[in-house]
C-alpha cells in the first residue's frame, strides 16, 4: 500500500458510504456459467477424451514447472476477449485506479487477489456514481448542470471493466462478493458483483430513466434508403483513372463531392452484405476477398460468402451465406455490386477502410438524399434488415435465427425483438390506416403479383 496525503474528499467517506446504501434498490440476481461447462461436457466426443495412465508421472515436473504451465495457460487464454475490448477495459481500470489514490490511500493496482478491502464494493459504487450519476457521492447534492453525467450503458461498460479485472486478471471468477464463513471479516468473490453495486446499478437505471433517459437503439435502414442510396450513387460519374487526387481545398469547398465512384461502389457493396446477411458492420469490413466467390447454380448467379468467424462464432463452425442475383431490385444485388465494385478494392489487410470511415462515409451519403444521419448507427442495417425478412419476406422467426447464425435455443428473445420493433423506426403503418379499407395497396410482389397488405 502507498501512503498519499491526505484530500478532503476523504472527510466525507463516512456519508459517501450512507448514500451509496440509500439509493441502492433490488439486486440483480448472478447468471451462473455452470450451464457451459454442462453443454460443453455433453457435447464432447470419446474421441476427444484422453484415456491416458493417470498415474503417470512427468520427469523433473516441480514447482516451477507448474507455475510455467499456468502462465502458458493464462497466455493462451488471453483471446477469449478481444484486443479492442481489453484495451478498453484497461483504459477504464486506470481510471478507477486513479479515482481510489484520490479518494483513499489505497493502491488498487498493488492489491493481490488474498487482500482486497471489505470497502471494495462501495469504492465501484463511488466511482459509478462520480461518473455516471446526477448526485455527488460525497456531498449528496445535485451536480452543477456544467459536469457532464455518463449513460446507464457507459456504467455498465464501467462496471465490466472493474468486473474483468478482479475476475479474469486476479482470477475471482464470477463468484458473488460474500463475507467467508470460515473467517468471518474476511470476504470472497468478486467486488464487482457484490449485492451492493447490483443495487445500486438497479436504482441507477430507474432514475435514469424516470428523469428522461430512454436507451435508444440505432434506427433501422430499410429497402426505400437502400433504393435512394443506389440511385443516388450510380449517377456519379466514373472515376478518371488519370485525374488526381482532390486536394482538401477543393473538398472543403465542395463538400458533396466526399467521395468519387469507386468508394460509393464499395460501399453500396458493404451496405447490401450488412443488410442481407445481418451483420455487425465490423464484420463486413474484415471480408477478405478469398471468402467470396462467384457461383452459377442452377442457371442462377449467386454469391457465397464463408467468414472463418464471427463475434458470436469466435471458434468457427459458421455456415456460409448465399445471395444470389436479383435483377428486378438491382439496390439489392450483391452479384452486381460485386461486379461494379471489383476493380476497387485492396488485397492487403492493411489498407481495410477503419470503422470510423465507414461510419463518416455512410452519414455523408445518407445526407446526399437528404436524411438526417444522426438517428443511424452501427446496427442500422442488421436491425433493417431483421426487419426486411421478418415483414417484406415473411420469413418465420426461426429461419432468421438460423440464416443470422443466432442462438437456436431462443433463450434471449427480447434482443431479436429489440431488432424487430423500436419506435426510433419510421412506421411502417399510418395510425389511420390499420383499418382502412381505402388504404393505399402495397409494391406488387414479385412472386406472386399480389399488392395487397397480407400476402
Amino acid at each position: 500500500m502507498t501512503a498519499l496525503p491526505p484530500s478532503p474528499v476523504r472527510e466525507d467517506y463516512e456519508s459517501a458510504v450512507d448514500h451509496l446504501r440509500v439509493i441502492s434498490l433490488d439486486a440483480v440476481p448472478r447468471v451462473s456459467a455452470q450451464e457451459d461447462v454442462e453443454d460443453e461436457a455433453q457435447n464432447m466426443d470419446n474421441e476427444d477424451l484422453d484415456f491416458s495412465d493417470p498415474t503417470r508421472r512427468i520427469e523433473g515436473f516441480d514447482e516451477g514447472s507448474k507455475a510455467t504451465l499456468k502462465e502458458a495457460l493464462k497466455g493462451a487464454s488471453v483471446a477469449v476477449v478481444v484486443q479492442g475490448t481489453l484495451e478498453e477495459y484497461r483504459r477504464i481500470f486506470r481510471q478507477f485506479v486513479d479515482f481510489c489514490k484520490r479518494v483513499t490511500d489505497m493502491d488498487i493496482e498493488s492489491i493481490s487477489a488474498s487482500n482486497i478491502p471489505p470497502e471494495m464494493p462501495q469504492w465501484i459504487g463511488f466511482f459509478l456514481m462520480e461518473k455516471c450519476d446526477d448526485i455527488d457521492p460525497f456531498t449528496n447534492t445535485v451536480k452543477d448542470l456544467t459536469v457532464s453525467r455518463g449513460t446507464y450503458a457507459h456504467a455498465q461498460k464501467l462496471r465490466a471493466a472493474i468486473s474483468h479485472h478482479f475476475g479474469r486478471t486476479l482470477e475471482l471468477g464470477t463468484q458473488v462478493w460474500t463475507e467467508s464463513s470460515v473467517h468471518p471479516g474476511k470476504y470472497v468473490g468478486n467486488p464487482s458483483l457484490s449485492i451492493t453495486v447490483s443495487q445500486y446499478m438497479v436504482s441507477l437505471r430507474r432514475r435514469k430513466v424516470r428523469s428522461g433517459e430512454v436507451v435508444t437503439s440505432a434506427r433501422a435502414i430499410d429497402e426505400p434508403i437502400l433504393k435512394l442510396l443506389y440511385e443516388f450513387n450510380t449517377q456519379i460519374p466514373r472515376d478518371d483513372p488519370d485525374a488526381e487526387p482532390m486536394s482538401k481545398k477543393r473538398k472543403a469547398e465542395h463538400p458533396e463531392h466526399w467521395a468519387g465512384s469507386g468508394i460509393r461502389a464499395q460501399l453500396q457493396l458493404l451496405y447490401i452484405l450488412a443488410f442481407l446477411c445481418l451483420l455487425r458492420f465490423d464484420e463486413v469490413l474484415r471480408i477478405q476477398w478469398h471468402w467470396v466467390s462467384v457461383e452459377t447454380y442452377q442457371g442462377m448467379r449467386r454469391l457465397k460468402i464463408e467468414l472463418p468467424f464471427r463475434k458470436t462464432h469466435q471458434t468457427g463452425g459458421i455456415s456460409p451465406f448465399y445471395l444470389y442475383e436479383d435483377k428486378q431490385k438491382p439496390w439489392l444485388c450483391p452479384v452486381l455490386a460485386k461486379k461494379v465494385s471489383a476493380t476497387k478494392w485492396s488485397y492487403k489487410s492493411s489498407q481495410g477502410m477503419s470503422a470510423d470511415s465507414f461510419m463518416e462515409c455512410f452519414r455523408l451519403n445518407l445526407l446526399d438524399i437528404k436524411i438526417d444521419p444522426r438517428h443511424f448507427g452501427t446496427h442500422s442495417f442488421r436491425r433493417g434488415g431483421c426487419q426486411y425478412l421478418s415483414m417484406i419476406l415473411r420469413w418465420p422467426i426461426r429461419n432468421i435465427c438460423s440464416w443470422a447464425g443466432w442462438s437456436d435455443s431462443f433463450d434471449n428473445p427480447g434482443t431479436l425483438f429489440k431488432y424487430l420493433l423500436s419506435w426510433t423506426d419510421a412506421p411502417t403503418v399510418q395510425r389511420e390506416d390499420y383499418f382502412n379499407p381505402k388504404r393505399t395497396q402495397a409494391d406488387p410482389c414479385g412472386g406472386c403479383g399480389h399488392t395487397c397488405w397480407c400476402a
